[in-house]
């Protein structure tokens, strides 16, 4: 997507914002109107934090346990777009903000965006460099990537190892 058709969809999804919160105005008037939208920032700020705390307690037992928090993970990612949402005056942010913050809603959500196929992500090396991995649906799991296996059946574990000097 290039920088014109970004800058054209903030631009169009801001004026509709606008224009929800000029009509919603005129029906209840601009202050009731001011009103709920900082009391949907703050409640937002509290969900953000609830639902944060205990995504981020799940994720720790799944990593406990020697899983990968893949359910998690896509929550987490859905939890900071929801809270920043939810501060961001507006009704239409406001919803699409709730959506992703209420556990139901949200965990749903993660569960298609797992299903769909291909998750992304790029690690941090030592040394300042990075590697990308792609994580394609493969059995129950779309987290963990099968091992390869050369034509004798054998398996194939490709990797760095580096010895550290105890000092």
């Amino acid at each position: 997507m290039g920088f014109g058709r970004i800058f054209f969809f903030i631009f169009a999804f801001a004026l509709l914002e606008v224009l929800v919160l000029a009509k919603v105005a005129g029906l209840i008037g601009w202050p009731i109107t001011i009103v709920a939208t900082v009391v949907t920032a703050l409640l937002g700020s509290y969900l953000f934090r609830r639902q944060g705390l205990e995504t981020w307690v799940r994720l720790n037992q799944r990593m406990q346990q020697g899983d990968m928090p893949g359910q998690e993970m896509v929550e987490g990612i859905m939890l900071l777009l929801g809270g920043a949402l939810l501060i961001t005056p507006g009704f239409i942010t406001d919803a699409v903000g709730f959506a992703l913050l209420l556990p139901g809603s949200r965990r749903a959500m993660a569960r298609k965006v797992i299903e769909k196929g291909t998750l992304q992500g790029f690690t941090t090396m030592q040394g300042g460099g990075f590697t990308y991995t792609s994580y394609t649906r493969q059995g129950p799991n779309p987290f963990q990537q099968p091992p390869r296996r050369d034509n004798g059946g054998n398996v194939t574990i490709e990797g760095e190892a580096h010895r550290e000097k105890n000092e």
